[in-house]
């Protein structure tokens, strides 16, 4: 293969214009095709495709948990109602008069007059939808003549009271109060308990608290408008805690969002910043040649270009997710640039650079890129997707870095490169030292016991960056839980609303059932508000069968006299005499969505992509009991129990186990890859060897150290065994060609094995002084795996070879 490279070699020099055109021809070309993917953001992706995962995948994609900001305006004394209520009319103030508003759907927790009446209204015009079979045992007890002549008088009485001229529509319309029946139904609604209504506020029992709930426009889901949003909402906040007796917080997802994103931006500009600074610096001053970075990032860029473009060809999108974390496995393919050039500094002219060079590039290629490759036997798009751009970007890149470096890079074949410092250690014959051997070969023994004990964690809240003032906001509001609770989600789900409607309202009773049972501590669901489309017809029948013409006449004959004794006119209760005997409608969807009180949108959710349509229930269970109250609702039809901590626990367990698999997957195709290549068993033998010694040693340090496996550093194992393996393969080829030509090359494999190493430790490593938990975790596990695997490499490898060819040596 060396051979077919330096003949293109000679022919580019030969034609250096034509060379050019059709290189910068096929770069065009691999941008025109990557620039017409379709980029996916769904993070579902990287769940593996099971058929229940499926299922589960196509409900969450309807189901939308719309994470409010909770504003919680609190005082430690009792009796600062009016402080609380003053609060919270200055903030919805600002809130509405700001530029700022755009980025606000709705606030709730302040239900204004209007509202009430709607909903009064509302309800009183459809009251039979919202009678239960119990109510109607109510209102024969309240069809006593006694019971009605009192109701009456209290009517009379709320009538020359001074607030009369408020109650006068509802008293009249509603004399026997029927439509408190119904109004109870809209408590279902309510998840959270203890609070009441103080001058329109939701206020807790004592007096203490006052809750807004803001919802955040999705049209402005984008990072720079959460950003803007979350710095409006603090200094608002701020601003109104310096001029009122009460004080504020607010908690929610977004702001933690725009927190851990501001920290990343921080601790990147930080520790990248200074680590690229510091990295010129060093390449600069090793090749002697200003232009170098570009030089050795050129390869990169290209092969990541190409990779797209194929991708395209093949699926036409591809998973952000997976170009995220593929871009930082990308520094893989920089090792190929930093090989060349090391080795081209060192060696007399072009055809002895292929000569020494092809081999190892291009089964280090193979080998990682096979590796990445498996990643496509896992049932998991956003994965496979990262497989297919890894495995095609390393392949690319080597091809363009053998391509392309010898022309790019003139070397003066007059002077010999002056030795460095990075020289001088890829000189020092490590495996000769027998401390060192001795205690990594008993670090080995030592890890095999040890190694099955690190643990994968699976909460995702601890990658996340907790700034102390969303911290306590929420220990604030935990405490205004009754005990420890957890809260849960019920997605009633169908082809159709009413299919949905039909679930949700035996959904509704069993959970009326376990709060009799205290099973659950509180629900919210409006499958007692939300009916469908027969249970309608079905209360309606029973409010027409209930009021047989001899109970409405005697009724009304009741209320006429009982009228006239209190001198009120006879037609007064006309508007109740026409409820008793109006013709009532089954109500639509966009009926309940005209009253705002409802907020049906929070319940409900169709898809017309999907074909689906779910409902959302709430419900609060002790902690304790949670798994077995998920299991119980999940053997219902129709019906998915959510536990969002859980899910994703159990999501990120199934990764875990594909990376398992994923482990043999690609030892399996690297032995294949190397038995090829070598065709020498004990040569391939002697590569693998040291990765699994890697392996192995790494797990060793991690459990000493009591760092644990999580969803991003998993992933960035995938990156140290890639190098781990390019490492094995220059160190093997370098000893290999020491012995058949006699001679002493192994210190120039080193050399570049040592650039990528600073490289990778400057690129990666440096994120242990991060705060944010997450790059501290990639930096961690990055740090542990790079020193192992140069470590191993670089003394274990010659040693286990002097031990197979002792004879020939």
């Amino acid at each position: 293969m060396h051979k077919w490279l330096f003949k293109i070699y000679q022919r580019v020099q030969a034609q250096k214009t034509i060379a050019f055109l059709v290189f910068l021809l096929m770069i065009i070309l691999f941008a025109v095709g990557a620039s017409q993917l379709n980029f996916q953001e769904d993070v579902q992706q990287l769940i593996p495709k099971t058929e229940a995962s499926a299922r589960l995948q196509r409900i969450l994609k309807t189901v939308e948990f719309t994470d409010k900001i909770i504003v919680d305006i609190s005082t430690e004394k009792e009796g600062k109602e009016d402080s609380l209520v003053s609060y919270a009319e200055s903030l919805l103030t600002k809130l509405q008069q700001s530029p700022d508003s755009i980025y606000i759907e709705k606030v709730q927790g302040n239900v204004q007059d209007r509202e009430v009446t709607q909903t009064y209204d509302f309800i009183l015009e459809n009251l039979p939808l919202f009678l239960a079979e119990d109510d109607y045992q109510l209102i024969d007890q309240r069809l006593v003549k006694d019971t009605v002549n009192a109701r009456l008088e209290g009517v009379y009485k709320s009538l020359v009271s001074p607030s009369g001229f408020l109650t006068k529509k509802f008293v009249l319309n509603d004399p026997l109060q029927l439509s408190s029946l119904g109004l109870t139904k809209l408590k279902s609604l309510e998840l959270q308990t203890g609070f009441r209504i103080y001058d329109n506020f939701l206020v807790s029992e004592d007096g203490k608290n006052l809750l807004l709930l803001i919802t955040p426009n999705q049209a402005y889901a984008d990072a720079s408008s959460q950003a803007k949003f979350a710095d409006f909402l603090y200094n608002t906040i701020d601003q109104l805690n310096q001029k009122h007796q009460v004080n504020a917080s607010i908690f929610g997802s977004l702001l933690y969002n725009v927190a851990n994103a501001n920290q990343i931006k921080q601790d990147i500009l930080f520790t990248v910043g200074i680590a690229i600074l510091i990295l010129l610096g060093i390449l600069i001053f090793f090749y002697r040649k200003i232009y170098i970075p570009l030089v050795l990032f050129l390869p990169t860029l290209v092969g990541g270009v190409f990779a797209l473009a194929v991708i395209y060809i093949l699926n036409g999108e591809v998973s952000l997710i997976s170009l995220g974390i593929g871009a930082i496995l990308l520094g893989i393919s920089l090792d190929y640039s930093l090989h060349i050039l090391t080795h081209y500094r060192n060696q007399p002219n072009v055809k002895s650079l292929y000569k020494t060079i092809t081999q190892p590039v291009l089964i280090s290629c193979f080998t990682t890129a096979i590796a990445f490759f498996c990643l496509l036997f896992l049932n998991t798009e956003a994965l496979a997707d990262l497989g297919l751009f890894a495995g095609l970007s390393v392949i690319g890149s080597a091809l363009v870095a053998l391509l392309i470096i010898p022309h790019l890079y003139q070397k003066k074949e007059a002077i010999s490169p002056r030795k460095t410092f990075l020289d001088r250690i890829g000189a020092y014959p490590f495996s000769e030292n027998k401390i060192l051997v001795g205690s990594l070969f008993l670090a080995f023994l030592v890890g095999l016991f040890f190694m099955h004990k690190v643990e994968f964690n699976k909460d995702l809240s601890q990658l996340n960056y907790q700034p102390k003032q969303l911290v306590e906001a929420e220990k604030q509001l935990q405490s205004l839980e009754q005990g420890e609770t957890k809260t849960l989600y019920l997605a009633s789900y169908g082809n159709t609303l009413n299919d949905a409607l039909l679930t949700n309202q035996m959904l509704y009773k069993q959970l009326q059932k376990a709060k009799e049972n205290g099973a659950i501590t509180s629900f919210s669901s409006i499958g007692g508000v939300v009916l469908s489309t027969q249970e309608q017809q079905e209360r309606i029948e029973k409010w027409k069968n209930f009021w047989s013409v001899a109970k409405r006449k005697k009724l009304v004959q009741q209320i006429k006299e009982a009228s006239d004794s209190l001198g009120l006119k006879p037609t007064a209760f006309q508007g109740f005499e026409n409820l008793l005997v109006k013709d009532f409608k089954t109500l639509n969807l966009q009926d309940y969505q005209q009253v705002s009180n409802l907020f049906i949108d929070d319940f409900i959710q169709q898809s017309s992509e999907e074909n689906l349509v779910t409902i959302t229930s709430s419900i609060k269970v002790p902690e304790k009991i949670a798994a077995d109250v998920i299991e119980k609702f999940n053997e219902e039809e129709g019906v998915l129990a959510i536990d969002r901590k859980a899910m994703n626990e159990s999501f990120l367990g199934s990764l875990k186990n594909n990376f398992n698999e994923l482990l043999w997957y690609s030892f399996i195709a690297v032995f294949i890859i190397l038995i090829i290549s070598f065709r020498d068993l004990k040569l391939t033998l002697l590569t693998l060897i040291p990765i699994a010694i890697t392996w192995v040693l790494a797990l060793l340090i991690m459990y000493v150290f009591g760092i644990q496996f999580n969803v991003l550093n998993i992933i960035i194992s995938t990156f140290i065994f890639g190098l781990g393996v390019d490492y094995s393969v220059f160190i093997t080829s370098g000893l290999k060609y020491e012995l058949n030509h006699k001679n002493k090359v192994l210190s120039s494999y080193k050399t570049s094995i040592l650039l990528s190493v600073i490289t990778t430790l400057l690129g990666m490593g440096v994120m242990i002084f991060a705060k944010h938990p997450a790059l501290k975790s990639i930096a961690s596990v990055s740090l542990i795996g790079i020193i192992c695997a140069v470590l191993v490499s670089f003394t274990l490898q010659p040693f286990l070879f002097r031990l197979m060819y002792r004879k020939r040596n």
